[in-house]
């Protein structure tokens, strides 16, 4: 019941503030330029546009400012979806997507704010512009290269880390150069040194609740990296552009590690102190497309990427009793591992681009792909007498996926207030695994989709979308990992396949006046092979050997990614933008919530279940007012999210933080060409909960998984401070350009 109060409180919260939108009768007009014009005549397509003007009242500094401020719309960097044009997010420049897989949020922070011409909002099937599936994006048209370039843009950050004891810092440079009439090269370096901590404390009890045990840990991360990027944009003449862009970050991250347990009395029982250091660690991206027009109703379009991973980590991990009960000075014991990972894909997609009248753009095309990665993981365990290798089944194994996918898309203007895009992708692809597991899979998925965008009047959009998709394989689930902290490891799993889903969605966005709009949708996804945990008994001893003919001694039973069946998502998500004037002048609310419900048979008990690891809810609300009289701004925002839950072979796992995460700053432009940022994020920083409940093993069936009994042994309660939403952080950022 509370589920569903939720989500009507979520329309409500949308409709009740309409009434007050309309009110806004003096909204902050837009200049009447060809930028404003142009808007103006676009409204009939469903296409709003607003000019670099519109946005200086918040003093951007990069295109990420400015995109972050368009009414009514928030940044998606795409999903985690099969194939690169599958991949794309929201967010196009100069009518195009980047040949790049970084973040779209990410690349729009290397482009200076005041090389920003406009930025038009459009609805994807009412333009003629890359849209790939999306029901909304945000086209950002940039300025024609100056003679002699951009200024250079800088962001200094230094941020006080609660728990930490040390201050953490960020430098970003960014600058455009222009090569001559026609070309243009955008270099970018950032240099990121971040020093966490979190603390936690951990209670083990019965399953009478009485206390066993507890522990106090300690994880102090540090990442410390460099990334430089270039992006070369060059038209060697007036039908051709071409674009080349290449990335490298190397970093070199360290985590301590410490957890101490005691007894209910205070009495120490064990100690664990560990180091994990990746001596290497980097990533290295090129990509470019080239794009020829034969005619304005005929064009050509390459796109190639090649990614490089490569990772180093030796973890040391040294476990402790008290003094003089196990070796020489309390040590036990001493793990180490090794871990290596290679990782590597190439994409290459081409198509054609044919308007064959005013009413259709066709793109027909191929994409094709091969994405590796290749892993070893060797574990020694020294008792006083030397390392002794230990062996962990799928630890060194190798994947490899060949794909290919020809795909057709048509946009068709039914008229001036309705345009259909209809898409169709078939793809075909065969994983093969090598190492200690040894399997080769073919698999073909027909993917369609449809999406219908309705112009209902000046202010008002509908958008409906049925589309088939296919979700990304993580290659490194199909390789064994250990996590000494938890004491619990995942297998790899060489039968694990790739999540289906049909998804349908009906939005309906309203907008009062240029900076207000609200939009309400709702959303049902029937999902095929849900990606989750599945319990996976294998041979230990010797490694290899068939179930059929090993001794139930030798089996046991692990937790491994796979799939569990058939599923559905339901769920309601509404987004807006509103000024609070005449009521507080130059001040706006902006806001975002979801409540969804998902449900799926738990494959161990038969019983119905939320999906492993999402939210049921969520909220954003955010609180902006300018004073520019003072040459100030100063805002505030709250976020709150429900609990999730992850259902393991032994045990289930819960995680909530039940406060909302409060956030404050203030912005100062009084130093011309310079803003400065105060911050103070998390300033309630509420503990983050984890429950672990282990269930009792089925005495019969001693391979069979424990949750399916029902019988609690004992559960593990862990509230932490710090970690990625509990760490209170005060900031200070200086951003602008020279």
């Amino acid at each position: 019941m509370d589920s569903v109060k939720r989500a009507v409180g979520l329309v409500a919260l949308a409709a009740g503030l309409a009434p007050v939108a309309f009110a806004q009768q003096a909204p902050v007009s837009l200049p009447a330029t060809p930028d404003a014009v142009a808007a103006a005549g676009a409204k009939a397509e469903g296409v709003q546009v607003f000019e670099g003007a519109f946005f200086k009242q918040y003093n951007p500094v990069t295109a990420a400012d400015i995109v972050n401020r368009v009414p009514g719309f928030e940044i998606d960097d795409g999903e985690a979806l099969r194939g690169f044009g599958a991949t794309a997010g929201n967010v196009l420049v100069n009518g195009e997507r980047p040949s790049s897989k970084v973040l779209i949020s990410e690349q729009l922070k290397r482009i200076p704010a005041d090389s920003v011409l406009r930025v038009e909002l459009v609805s994807g099937s009412a333009s003629n512009m890359d849209a790939r599936g999306q029901t909304q994006l945000v086209n950002v048209v940039l300025k024609q290269a100056q003679a002699g370039g951009s200024p250079t843009t800088f962001v200094f950050d230094l941020r006080d880390i609660q728990y930490s004891e040390r201050l953490g810092w960020g430098v970003q440079l960014t600058r455009s150069f222009s090569l001559g009439e026609n070309a243009e090269l955008t270099l970018d370096f950032q240099l990121p040194n971040l020093r966490g901590r979190t603390e936690s404390f951990e209670a083990v009890r019965n399953a009478a609740g009485a206390l066993t045990l507890y522990r106090e840990q300690i994880g102090q991360p540090n990442y410390i990296g460099v990334q430089g990027s270039g992006v070369l944009k060059w038209r060697p003449s007036a039908q051709d552009t071409v674009s080349f862009n290449a990335q490298i970050a190397p970093t070199w991250n360290t985590t301590n590690i410490a957890s101490f347990s005691y007894a209910p009395s205070g009495a120490f029982v064990q100690g664990l102190a560990g180091e994990i250091d990746y001596p290497t660690n980097y990533t290295v991206e090129v990509g470019g497309d080239w794009e020829h027009r034969f005619s304005p109703e005929l064009s050509v379009k390459g796109i190639a990427l090649a990614t490089f991973t490569n990772i180093d980590q030796d973890d040391i991990f040294r476990i402790y009793t008290p003094t003089g009960t196990a070796g020489p000075g309390g040590l036990f014991n001493t793990q180490t591992f090794a871990r290596t990972t290679e990782a590597g894909e190439r994409v290459g997609r081409g198509f054609l681009t044919w308007r064959p009248d005013a009413a259709h753009t066709i793109d027909i095309g191929i994409e094709g792909a091969f994405n590796f990665r290749d892993t070893t993981l060797d574990i020694f365990n020294n008792t006083g007498g030397g390392p002794v290798p230990q062996a962990l089944p799928v630890s060194d194994t190798r994947v490899e996926e060949t794909r290919i996918e020809p795909f057709v898309t048509d946009v068709w203007k039914l008229s001036p207030q309705l345009t259909l895009e209809t898409g169709f992708i078939f793809e075909a692809s065969t994983i093969k695994q090598s190492g200690d597991e040894v399997k080769e899979r073919e698999f073909s998925y027909p993917k369609p989709r449809a999406i219908l965008t309705w112009q209902a009047g000046e202010g008002d959009q509908v958008r409906a979308s049925v589309t088939r998709e296919v979700a990304q394989l993580d290659f490194a689930e199909f390789a064994s990992s250990i996590n000494v902290v938890d004491a619990s490891s995942l297998i790899g799993n060489p039968d694990y396949e790739p999540e289906k889903a049909w998804k349908a969605r009906a939005e309906w966005e309203h907008k009062f006046g240029a900076r207000a709009a609200v939009t309400v949708a709702v959303f049902h996804d029937q999902v095929e092979d849900v990606q989750d945990f599945v319990p996976r008994t294998i041979c230990t001893n010797p490694l290899g050997e068939p179930l059929t003919t090993c001794l139930l001694a030798n089996q046991r039973t692990f937790d491994a990614p796979g799939n569990i069946g058939d599923g559905a998502r339901t769920g309601v998500e509404v987004r807006g933008a509103l000024p609070l004037a005449p009521l507080l002048p130059n001040a706006e609310v902006r806001f975002s919530g979801l409540w969804q419900k998902t449900d799926v048979s738990d494959p161990i008990t038969g019983e119905s279940r939320r999906f492993s690891g999402e939210k049921d809810w969520n909220y954003n609300v955010s609180f902006r007012h300018d004073l520019p009289e003072f040459k100030l701004a100063w805002g505030a925002s709250a976020l709150g999210q429900s609990d999730r839950q992850e259902f393991r072979s032994a045990e289930d796992i819960l995680h909530d933080r039940p406060g909302a995460r409060f956030d404050l700053f203030v912005d100062s432009t009084m130093i011309p060409g310079i803003t400065v940022r105060l911050s103070a994020a998390n300033i309630t920083h509420p503990e983050e909960e984890r429950v672990r409940t282990f269930y009792a093993a089925n005495m019969l069936d001693p391979i069979a998984p424990a949750r399916s009994t029902g019988v609690v042994t004992r559960t593990e309660t862990r509230k932490q401070k710090g970690g990625p939403d509990g760490t209170q952080v005060f900031s200070i950022r200086v951003s602008g350009s020279f």
